[in-house]
């Protein structure tokens, strides 16, 4: 991929971005895999006192996907929206090394949640991994982009 698709890709909208990997993937037989962050409950539980108004849940969403996008490669793509559900688009990158990524990322949003609110603890960050080609998720990527496009 040259520069001037990714640039391209960079400004397009998260399904969009998730359609256009899929289709390559297809097309081209490798791999792509999308990891689903679910912080939601995070407000329910720990940061449910410090969590309590609009302006506060959007600002901690807004940190959580700047620290993922900081906790990921230049090619993956991560959505932009103020969803409990942030998800990470890993083009050429098997179930494998989604599970892997998901690992680092969950022991980061860890470590600045416990940073944020102030005290150490496991937080729980429920993740969803849907890889192309493999069958063995329970949500295919496709359906992820029928729930994405809904946000954009």
């Amino acid at each position: 991929m040259d520069n001037r698709q990714s640039n391209l890709l960079r400004d397009c909208s998260f399904s969009s971005r998730i359609q256009f990997e899929l289709k390559r993937a297809e097309r081209y037989r490798i791999f792509v895999s999308l990891v689903v962050f679910n912080v939601g409950s995070i407000f329910e539980g720990t940061g449910k006192n410090k969590l309590n108004t609009e302006g506060a849940r959007t600002g901690f969403l807004r940190a959580v996907n700047s620290v993922i996008r900081e906790s990921v490669r230049e090619i993956d793509a991560v959505s932009n929206n103020d969803s409990s559900k942030i998800g990470v688009l890993c083009p050429e990158t098997s179930r494998q090394g989604a599970e892997a990524a998901a690992r680092r990322i969950q022991d980061t949003l860890n470590q600045f949640c416990s940073d944020h609110f102030g005290n150490s603890g496991e937080y729980l960050i429920p993740v969803e991994i849907a890889s192309f080609p493999d069958a063995a998720g329970t949500r295919s990527i496709a359906s992820y982009f029928d729930e994405y496009s809904n946000i954009d």
